[in-house]
Parts: C-alpha cells; structure tokens; sequence
C-alpha cells in the first residue's frame, strides 16, 4: 500500500521468475528507493539462509499508473519472492505486509503505518505484519489481528511458531499540567480575557506589543486551555503525524501547538517536498499554529496562509502530482509594532521614523489580517505590578472550565464553534444589533464577517 496524501491505494506484488539472464527488476512506477531496495531484499535474504535463484526475476508492482514512493513495501516484495522460492507455504490471502528491510532481515520502522492500516481494515484485510517498533502507533485500532515482528525469519517459521497478535489498547489518557500558566503572568488581565475568547470560538488572533510584554508566553499559554481532542479528532491529527514519522508514541490526545521558526521555508510551512509531505500547518489541524515575529516570515509564506486559513485545508500540487491535507487550525501570531518595538511602550523611546513603522507593518498585508478575527494591542507592564501582592487562586484552571462551558454551548446552538461558521449562520445565530452597528460606524470600527460573530 502507498500513501498520497492521506489517500490509500492497495498495492499488488506480483513476481514471476523465468530463463534468462539473473537479474531481480522491478517495475509498476518503483522510485528511487525501491529500486535501491533489491540489495537491501537480496542481502536480508541470503542472511536468512535463503538462497537467491539465479534466474530472471520480475517483481510487478500494480496498479501501474500510480507511483510507488514508500520503503513499506520492501516485506511485501520479500514475502513475494519467498512465496515463489515455495519458502512460504502458508496462505496470505487477506494479509498485509508493511516494513523496510535491513541487510541482516531485520525490520525498521515506517512512516505512514497508522492510516495505511486504517485504510487496509476499511478494504477487509484480516491480517497485518508490520515492524515491533511500530507497535505503540496502531494498538489503537481493533478489528484487525495485527502481528509485530523484529525479523524476516518469524515469517518463514510462522507456520509452525506462529506470532503473538498485538493486543489493542484503549486510547491514552489525557493528562494536563498542573501548572498555573496563567497565574505566573502579571497583568494583562484584557489580553487574558481575548485569548480566552479566542480559545472558546477558535478563532484567529494576533497579539501585538513591545518585547517583554508577555505576547510569547500568553499564546504558549493557551495550549493548557484548550480541550483535549476527542477520539475522531485524534484519529485525524495521528494520520498527518504518521505521514511525518512523529506518531511512534500512539494516539495524540493533545491538540497540536506548532510553533516555526520565522525562517521556515514556504515548502515547510504549507507542505510539499518531493513526497509532497505535510507542512506545519497540516501538522497544527485541529490545533494552534503560534507564528511567533509574523511580520518576519516571507512575503510568500505570509500569503501562502490565505487559501488554508479560509478553507480549512491545503492542496498541494507539483509537477509530480497533487495532494490535499486538512488544515483546519488556529492562529495565534505574535508581532513587534515597529521595527524598534518600543512604539507603545511606556518608558522606552521609540527609535523608528514614520516610514520604517509604515514600511514594517506593511509586511503583514490586508486579506491576511482579515482573516485574524482578535487583533489586540497589548500595553508594557508596570514595573511596579511585579512588587504587588496578587490574588492567590488558579487562573488557568478557570479559564480552562470558562472555554470548555463556552465551547460547548457554542456546539450545541450551531453545531460548530464560531469561527467555521458561515456567512448565513452568522446571520442566524451571531449577528450583531443594529445599535451596536450604529455605535461603531459612528467611531469608524470595522468589521469583517467573522469579527461579527465574536
């Protein structure tokens, strides 16, 4: 089976040996990798004791039209070529085989194992052998006999010694910090209370302030604020991080928190690759994707944000094919006022002319910051507050039961939270009284639609 995208499609090994020259090929569209694989076939073979024949082997890989890129294949190939050597002499019919090979038969583990085997239960394949390192990335799913292996040779001896099933486990428990994020922070009450709205209605936020005024540390903060991802949520983000090898430790119950660099390339920020791999706003679905220094990050990486940030899904396509990832995240970007980013602050002079503080906030263009819903100022803290006595209680555990209340009732009026919802739900269920319209038009505030529904 390969993978494009999160798109399955069965794989067929077929192998024919014949008279002729010795030779082991491959065709069915192979790249780069499997081609390399028959040394790697070959050696684990013949450490196993199986002698390779000295004949003209043909190894077809079909559907021929679509490109086999995964190094998953290798076991199957090997099983194949053992099959026709008469080695295995039991039935793999409805049986899949998932691992790359080293050269003593060993098996490593693979990318992408957890959605290839959702997708092989969903075409009723009963059984599934993939490398014990993968073991913990699909005990999660039932419904199938799932049999980890270390080596080639359990597979020869299967017959008479057969392999332990992987028991299936329930989903892991979710487990928060104990930490008071939001306690440790001094001030700030009015960014406190937005980033709370942001989390509750998951929509888009941009916080901007001169360093120190704990724009960095409130957007890392909303992660312990933020409900944990249901089982069908889980299953979906678990299958992007699978894609990227990230999924090794089992099903992710937390809701993703990326956070890339600004010198992130557009290609890793939005996905691509020769593989066509997810980027960092797939791997953040479901989750927050923090974008700390915005105004930093690359003309076309900013404008790259758009199409995803209005949809909820990216599409891919290159030369060499066209995928589409699901991309449904929140974002929370963090930005100086001015290049000096002393502008608002209260002690510090601002150092920047009028041009350069154009030129600087210029760089984050009018469609992007219509698309981010809470735009908030944040003001310098007082020195003074951090001699005060603060109020002793758990902020962070008030605001998590604050967003999880608002949250729910927001799913139970319209079956989404606020910021999915469209132009006639908005309508419906969000729209704003006519004197509140007249209030604003009269100060020039101005609203884009989904700002209406907060």
């Amino acid at each position: 089976m390969v993978m494009t995208g999160l798109k399955a499609t069965k794989v067929e090994v077929e192998v024919d040996g014949t008279r002729g020259q010795p030779a082991l090929i491959v065709i069915g569209l192979p790249n780069k990798a499997i081609d390399e694989a028959k040394e790697r076939i070959s050696s684990a073979l013949t450490n196993c004791g199986i002698r390779v024949r000295s004949i003209r082997t043909i190894v077809n890989l079909a559907p021929a039209e679509v490109k086999k890129t995964s190094s998953a294949l290798e076991l199957a190939i090997a099983v194949g070529l053992l099959k026709m050597y008469g080695e295995l002499t039991w039935d793999t019919d409805r049986a899949m085989f998932f691992g790359e090979l080293s050269l003593d038969g060993s098996l490593k583990p693979v990318r992408g194992l957890f959605p290839m085997v959702l997708a092989a239960k969903e075409m009723g394949v009963k059984r599934i052998f993939f490398p014990r390192e993968n073991s913990q990335e699909v005990a999660v799913v039932r419904g199938l006999t799932l049999y980890p292996i270390e080596h080639l040779r359990q597979l020869l001896g299967f017959a008479t010694r057969p392999i332990k099933p992987l028991l299936s486990t329930h989903s892991p428990q979710f487990s928060r910090s104990t930490d008071d994020v939001f306690g440790q922070m001094v001030g700030q009450e009015q960014a406190k209370r937005a980033i709370q709205i942001a989390a509750a209605g998951r929509h888009n936020m941009l916080l901007i302030g001169s360093p120190g005024a704990g724009k960095s540390m409130l957007a890392r903060a909303m992660r312990s604020i933020l409900p944990p991802l249901s089982e069908a949520e889980a299953i979906e983000v678990t299958k992007l991080y699978s894609l990227r090898g990230l999924a090794q430790q089992g099903l992710i119950v937390e809701r993703p928190f990326r956070e890339p660099h600004h010198t992130t390339s557009t290609a890793g920020l939005i996905g691509g690759g020769h593989t066509l791999q997810p980027g960092e706003i797939s791997l953040a679905h479901l989750g927050v994707l923090f974008l700390d220094e915005f105004p930093e990050y690359s003309q076309s990486s900013l404008e790259a944000l758009r199409q995803p940030m209005e949809d909820g899904r990216v599409v891919i396509t290159r030369v060499n094919g066209s995928v589409e990832y699901p991309a449904r995240f929140m974002l929370v970007a963090a930005a100086n006022p001015c290049p000096c980013g002393y502008q608002f602050h209260s002690t510090r002079q601002c150092q920047c002319s009028e041009r350069e503080i154009s030129r600087y906030q210029r760089r984050i263009s009018g469609p992007i910051l219509d698309r981010i819903d809470i735009q908030l100022k944040m003001q310098s803290i007082d020195p003074e507050r951090f001699a005060q006595q603060e109020t002793v209680f758990h902020q962070t555990e008030r605001a998590r039961q604050t967003v999880a209340l608002v949250q729910q009732r927001q799913l139970k009026r319209q079956g989404k939270t606020n910021a999915v919802l469209s132009y006639k739900q908005l309508r419906q269920f969000g729209g704003i009284q006519p004197a509140v319209w007249h209030f604003c038009h009269g100060r020039r505030v101005g609203f884009s639609s989904p700002a209406a529904a907060i």
